[in-house]
């Protein structure tokens, strides 16, 4: 790791822990290829593709919406990884050969089975407007690919008194991952997910849960469910997980924070994507 590498961590992570809710961070990286043992089709352009690898064998969660760098071989080039020792993932592809570098997007593990060494991850696919959706429409087993870790966001199972979830369809398995390893919070949580086809929940029961499902049919992210946070009665929460598009959830945060009262540092947001714009 190079001092800038840890200098701007040290300052994100400073400047995350003043605005928003702590979330998870990881004691080292791990970073190791992995192969596509499987693919397949949820609906509504939500597409499962499981992983395997030896390190998911002694590998450990630290939080239920862990999320981790797919680090994927660019068309017609072979993989190669960045360092592993660099702490800025980022920085480390930067500093490869342009015919090197792969591409690089986050996603959660919605499941991970040490004893089988696999991961599922569900990814949203939008054709090949981004490398992460081409990469994923043309999957199939047997493919190489990185793994790069990350951390964890939620932390709402360690308040009490009521919440708020706020999820658009990029941020349904990390919802959904929340709902499977901590249902008590069900009892408290008030959730919302915003999606533009209905046929993307197929896969996702929630446990059961009691979700207010916002169908966008205008094509531009928060447009329904964030009059509907503004209508809602949100008072006295302890704590608030609004993910997905970046607008949305920067919008949602600033009315949970202004409006509603609640404390900044009690707000986890995290912009997935961001509309009209490419995210690595």
């Amino acid at each position: 790791m190079t001092v800038l590498d840890r200098v701007a961590m040290k300052a994100a992570t400073a400047y995350a822990r003043l605005t928003m809710a702590s979330p998870i961070y990881r004691d080292g990286d791990s970073q190791f290829e992995m192969t596509v043992a499987a693919v397949s089709d949820l609906g509504g352009g939500m597409r499962r593709i499981t992983f395997s690898a030896e390190d998911f064998g002694d590998f450990r969660l630290v939080g239920c919406d862990e999320y981790f760098g797919l680090l994927m071989p660019r068309p017609g080039a072979a993989l190669v990884l960045p360092d592993g020792s660099r702490e800025n993932v980022r920085a480390a592809i930067a500093d490869m050969p342009e015919a090197e570098r792969p591409d690089l997007r986050w996603y959660t593990i919605r499941a991970h089975r040490a004893v089988e060494r696999t991961i599922d991850v569900d990814i949203v696919t939008h054709g090949d407007s981004g490398p992460g959706s081409a990469w994923a429409c043309a999957a199939q087993p047997g493919d190489t690919v990185g793994f790069r870790s990350g951390g964890a966001l939620f932390r709402g199972h360690e308040c009490d008194g009521p919440m708020v979830l706020v999820a658009d369809e990029t941020a349904l398995p990390a919802l959904a991952a929340i709902v499977d390893a901590h249902p008590s919070v069900l009892e408290r949580a008030t959730i919302h997910v915003e999606v533009a086809d209905e046929g993307v929940l197929t896969a996702y029961a929630l446990g059961g849960a009691d979700v207010t499902v916002h169908v966008r049919t205008d094509g531009v992210p928060g447009s329904v469910v964030l009059p509907a946070l503004r209508d809602a009665e949100l008072r006295d929460l302890a704590y608030a997980w609004i993910c997905g598009e970046s607008g949305m959830v920067t919008e949602g945060r600033r009315h949970l924070v202004k409006v509603a009262g609640v404390d900044r540092r009690q707000v986890l947001f995290s912009g997935y994507w961001k509309l009209g714009q490419e995210r690595g």
